[in-house]
């Protein structure tokens, strides 16, 4: 995942942008450290999300977890209106309980889309728009209450999702739901070693086929794909108080040299003086 980028930065719990442009929407794929929720009010375009290519069309709802790999292709020209949350995974686990887990919310397992019918569209868009007047307004306890809004609106998507009437739009292609079976086996095995020769005999393709479609669906070559995973969960172990050469090998590196030089290339720094220059988001990114 070297070749992505990681986008947007988000210092609080949660933020709210609604955009309208004409301007379309075509840009690398990325990534970001926290969930995020789009909510198309009007238009219509394209969404892929970890490897998977969605078509959106009005009152579309997209969930991205976080460092869940994605790109939106909306057409120049073509105006369209969303609304995005920035959330962060902190956030949604300090306010979760025991039966009610709102992380699970962005774990895409069927699909990463909800087209919601009436009148259950109308309610979801009526609580995120009742968020945002209270995130705009100056009013005593708009902290409270903005919390309690985004909170109702994240327990009626979980409701929403749970309907087994609910429509899921599914990928686009066939091709796509691969390259996603592959991603998905490259997270759960990231801290082994990883043969390419094997994974591609593993889910039955050439290994120059594999390499050529993974670059073709994500943008990444699997070698980068692997590497910024392994830096991202090795910044993690250090943020939690893990030493440096700890994480490297907790993160699935076997060299610590070959860690340091791809941190240096990545952070532009050292793992033991890294500088985290997280500013506030004052880009949106979809």
């Amino acid at each position: 995942m070297s070749n992505y980028q990681k986008k947007g930065f988000l210092t609080e719990d949660y933020r709210l942008f609604h955009l309208r442009s004409d301007q379309g929407a075509r840009t690398e794929f990325h990534y970001h450290e926290f969930c995020k929720i789009l909510m198309l009010v009007s238009g219509s375009g394209g969404y892929t999300v970890d490897g998977r290519r969605y078509a959106l069309q009005s009152g579309d709802i997209v969930l991205v977890g976080s460092h869940t790999v994605h790109r939106p292709e909306f057409e120049p020209g073509a105006a369209y209106e969303r609304i995005i949350l920035y959330i962060s995974p902190d956030f949604l686990r300090r306010s979760s309980v025991p039966g009610c887990d709102l992380n699970e919310l962005f774990s895409g397992t069927d699909s990463h889309v909800l087209r919601p019918e009436e009148p259950e569209r109308k309610r979801l868009f009526s609580l995120a728009a009742h968020l945002e007047r209270e995130l705009a307004g100056e009013d005593y306890g708009r902290e409270i209450l903005s919390a309690g809004a985004l909170l109702r609106l994240l327990v009626q998507l979980g409701r929403t999702l749970r309907r087994t009437d609910t429509p899921r739009p599914g990928p686009m292609t066939p091709g796509n739901e691969r390259i996603a079976a592959i991603l998905r086996y490259l997270d759960r095995h990231l801290t082994e070693d990883i043969c390419i020769d094997e994974l591609a005999e593993q889910f039955y393709l050439s290994k120059y086929h594999m390499m050529r479609l993974f670059r073709r669906e994500t943008g990444a070559t699997i070698h980068g794909y692997l590497t910024e995973r392994r830096l991202m969960m090795a910044r993690e172990l250090m943020a939690g108080g893990m030493s440096a050469t700890d994480a490297c090998f907790r993160s699935g590196w076997r060299s610590y040299c070959s860690f340091t030089r791809a941190w240096g290339k990545r952070f532009g720094s050292t793992p033991t003086g890294r500088r985290d220059t997280a500013a506030a988001a004052e880009e949106t990114y979809e």
